[in-house]
């Protein structure tokens, strides 16, 4: 049966509707203020934070879970951590941080908690109904002129139909239920899966000498530390420069240089004990995890092949091997889930359990006003990103961007069929390029002459998107200095033979990119007078 506004609905036709109240969703009510538009922030539990709001029915973190990006990689552009946060962060002190973000802009007061959305769909004249219930059972019924949808990409746990999971006899949960390791003194554990939840769960199980750590891969990875060569892996690997190299090289050459910087600075996972991933890293993937490989090298881990069954007291490995557990961890990823989107809107986005179809992973043409956040897949932080598209949908929204054309939304669409397709997964310079892009935002590389290596070869840090365009602020340098000099004791650092030979590399093959090429004439070397 569908469902009708009530004749008592309430027009809101100046306020922005945002569900979800994680990263996404506070950067968007930030953003949306900012730009002077009025959000409603409809979040489910008792407190903002989405997924580092640990205990929430939505949320998968355990208590001693850190972050996997380095504190910067988890900032917005003009809010920083306490002095003293370390490198990785906990998750209480993510979580505090978003709660201080959004009491320092202002957002607290929008927020509408423990109320949860049942469904949305288009409504009269061009605007959306939302229904919506509260704890106490209250439901209302509110038209919006416009919708952001940020729930988070990974909170419907996806279950794997390996024949004979359903009669092992042991405890069967998956990644997204793990809250310790001290449920699983004594026993053993098979964790299936090397995403990297999986790693960081075989990991967390490893450090207590009681448990049996099997670690099941059914396409082994390459695995990178936390630290790559003394540095975050952020800074090594998810690097604007990268973001341009996947433009301009054939994916296999761009890959091969990537593969040697992770052999170089981790080595090969099989050189630990563990298994070997395909020679190829576009086919075997990257994954990311600090100790996992320095514990199977000790004998704490055990790796295994993927598994083609399970038994009631094990599994049966895709060699053939038999392995006992008394505990299956399925660490095999999420499903998108969007349980309150209504079919009309699923199908002209056409959701799927992986994708939605949209131009710059945001808009569709045939959904005027409304906008999707972070519901993309994505390797690295998703707050830098998540920032930038958030400021993109309100300078569109409030008329200081200029909205992008049916027809540019239409070839995105095409754009983002084709890379659902072939890729799926992108990275978080990549996606900041494009967003910053669309922004007006990105610095210009030859403005700041003694920043290149800081914007091209540093850290993704979000205040460089103020330095220039809409939303410019005049700390903004100082800032940036501050946290991409944060790792080499506030210092600048020139650039090196190897990062010279990389911008050259770039400006040979991006001859319409002005700024590049002038960067590239001043890194030439003088003349030799004769």
């Amino acid at each position: 049966m569908t469902l009708l506004p009530t004749p008592h609905a309430t027009m809101k036709t100046n306020h922005v509707a945002i569900i979800g109240g994680g990263p996404a969703g506070i950067a968007a009510a930030k953003s949306l203020l900012e730009d002077g538009l009025t959000p409603v922030l409809i979040e489910q539990s008792n407190s903002i934070g989405g997924q580092w709001n640990q205990g929430a029915a939505h949320s998968g973190i355990w208590p001693n879970m850190p972050a996997n990006s380095c504190h910067i990689k988890m900032s917005f552009s003009d809010y920083e951590y306490p002095a003293g946060t370390p490198m990785f962060p906990t998750n209480q002190q993510v979580l505090a941080y978003l709660t201080g973000y959004a009491r320092q802009f202002g957002v607290d007061a929008h927020v509408r908690l423990n109320t949860r959305v049942e469904l949305i769909s288009r409504g009269p004249a061009g605007q959306y109904v939302i229904w919506t219930v509260n704890r106490d059972g209250e439901r209302r019924t509110e038209v919006f002129s416009h919708v952001i949808v940020a729930t988070g990409r990974y909170n419907k746990p996806r279950y794997p139909s390996t024949p004979g999971l359903d009669h092992f006899r042991g405890r069967v949960l998956h990644s997204f239920d793990y809250r310790g390791r001290e449920a699983f003194t004594g026993k053993r554990v098979l964790v299936v899966g090397n995403s990297i939840s999986g790693l960081e769960i075989a990991s967390d199980l490893a450090f207590d000498d009681s448990i049996t750590v099997i670690s099941s891969s059914r396409k082994p990875r390459y695995i990178v530390r936390k630290l790559m060569n003394g540095m975050p892996t952020d800074e090594a690997v998810l690097t604007r420069f990268g973001a341009y190299v996947n433009q301009v090289l054939p994916p296999h050459e761009a890959a091969a240089g990537l593969k040697q910087l992770v052999l170089d600075a981790c080595g090969n996972p099989a050189d630990f004990g563990g298994l070997r991933p395909a020679d190829s890293i576009m086919e075997a993937g990257i994954s990311q995890c600090h100790d996992y490989l320095a514990q199977v090298a000790d004998g704490r881990i055990q790796t295994v092949r993927g598994i083609q069954g399970f038994t009631p007291t094990g599994a049966i490995l895709s060699d053939g091997i038999e392995v006992e557990a008394d505990v299956v961890l399925l660490a095999t990823g999420y499903d998108l889930h969007l349980p309150f989107v209504s079919e009309d809107i699923r199908q002209t986005v056409r959701a799927g359990r992986e994708h939605l179809e949209l131009h710059d992973f945001t808009f569709h043409p045939d959904l005027p006003n409304f906008a999707f956040m972070g519901l993309y897949q994505q390797i690295g932080s998703y707050f830098v990103t998540a920032e930038l598209q958030a400021r993109w949908i309100a300078a569109c929204w409030s008329g200081a961007c200029p909205q992008p054309s049916t027809e540019e939304m239409a070839a995105g669409v095409a754009a983002s069929q084709h890379f659902n397709q072939f890729r799926g997964m992108a990275t978080c310079q990549e996606v900041a390029e494009k967003l910053s892009a669309n922004l007006g935002v990105a610095p210009t590389l030859d403005h700041y002459p003694d920043l290149v290596r800081e914007l091209f070869f540093g850290l993704l840090a979000p205040s460089q998107f103020r330095l220039e365009g809409h939303g410019r602020q005049p700390d903004a340098r100082a800032r940036f200095e501050r946290t991409s000099r944060h790792f080499t004791a506030g210092q600048p650092v020139p650039l090196n033979e190897q990062q010279i030979g990389g911008l050259m590399m770039l400006a040979s093959k991006l001859p319409e990119h002005a700024a590049l090429q002038r960067v590239a004439q001043q890194l030439q070397p003088e003349p030799v007078e004769a």
